[in-house]
């Protein structure tokens, strides 16, 4: 019931897997919003409050531009994950292995790239993501495989690597 892959990563292929490598869980998304609604409630009662103590008006032109630069702060705290997985996808995009053809094969061992024989086991895998395009795994120290669906021969080969994943990180508990 082994499948194998081949094929040439895109830029596109190499941003979604990052993406959703680095796709914080819905508790850690709705946090770091709590975190910067709480930021700007205290900033806009802070604002208010001084403005009022002082008897100037609350959007002073003077303070525009301090404003303007917490706002930015803010937006920069909410954006900060797609910023970093920006970054780090460019940086591997860049990398001239990426360019190559990528092939191996997934087993109830786990992933073998045939270049190097590198064997990704399934215990080593901390973290999956399984979208109707790609298959995005990450090892507990940080390697990054992807299978995007264009890696498989048949729509029936992909439906078989989708079942090896899902078998083999659930008899490994993840």
């Amino acid at each position: 019931m082994d499948v194998d892959f081949k094929g040439l990563y895109t830029r596109s292929d190499v941003f979604k897997a990052v993406f959703l490598a680095n796709k914080p869980t819905q508790k850690r998304g709705l946090i770091r919003i709590g975190i910067a609604v709480l930021a700007l409630i205290i900033y806009i009662a802070y604002t208010v409050l001084t403005a009022i103590q002082a008897k100037t008006p609350i959007l002073d032109p003077k303070l525009f531009g301090s404003h303007l630069m917490y706002l930015l702060l803010i937006a920069l705290f909410l954006y900060y994950p797609n910023i970093t997985s920006t970054i780090t996808a460019l940086k591997i995009w860049r990398a001239p292995t990426m360019h190559h053809e990528y092939r191996g094969t997934i087993s109830s061992a786990g992933i073998l790239y045939a270049g190097k024989k590198t064997l990704i086991t399934w215990e080593q895998i901390a973290k999956k993501q399984i979208t109707s395009e790609i298959i995005v795994l990450l090892t507990s120290n940080g390697i990054l495989s992807f299978l995007p669906r264009g890696f498989f021969k048949s729509e029936g080969d992909w439906q078989r690597a989708i079942q090896l994943v899902e078998f083999n990180l659930n008899e490994a508990g993840k």
